[in-house]
């Protein structure tokens, strides 16, 4: 009998663990498809890994402390531990390019204008902050083709979750 149990224990949990995947896959396709588009501009990319096959290590220059996002030279050392090993939103002002620029980091979605987006991000190291689409996977051998990458794409919907698209080169086009 105690080996019934846990046969429908084991049941119970796989049963719910598929259905939240499937809830998560369900969000992530909603984003894409009614998410805003916002391009965010890349530092420096390598698309290589030799263990991985090829990829890009997205690095977005509103996430690095180069850009100063963690407050002014004053306050920026308050800023960088309040937000180390912390989540929160990024909120960006979107040009007529759809290109996203650094405004503020919150813990809280607030008020924004017309042309204002929210993103999620989390901070594990008090560097710099992660918003969940730093890896973007080709096929191998295209490599030279990623190299060109000047923008990351990613669907943006009304809670700050965000799902990288593809990346775009200099002149705003898709590269593929």
């Amino acid at each position: 009998m105690k080996k019934g149990k846990t046969t429908y224990i084991i049941l119970i949990t796989f049963i719910l663990i598929v259905f939240f995947f499937f809830i998560a896959v369900i969000q992530k396709e909603r984003t894409i498809k009614e998410g805003e588009l916002v391009l965010l501009e890349l530092a420096p990319v390598d698309p290589r890994s030799l263990i991985q096959g090829d990829y890009m290590q997205l690095n977005y220059t509103i996430s690095t402390k180069e850009r100063d996002n963690f407050g002014s030279t004053a306050d920026q050392v308050t800023n960088e531990e309040k937000y180390k090993k912390k989540r929160g939103y990024v909120l960006l002002q979107l040009d007529e390019k759809q290109i996203g620029h650094y405004v503020k980091m919150t813990d809280k979605m607030e008020k924004k204008e017309n042309n204002q987006i929210y993103i999620r991000f989390f901070n594990y190291d008090g560097w710099q902050y992660n918003i969940g689409a730093e890896s973007y996977f080709f096929q191998e051998g295209e490599a030279v083709k990623f190299e060109k990458a000047k923008y990351g794409a990613l669907r943006v919907d009304d809670k700050g979750n965000s799902v990288l698209i593809g990346v775009y080169d200099k002149d705003l086009k898709l590269i593929e």
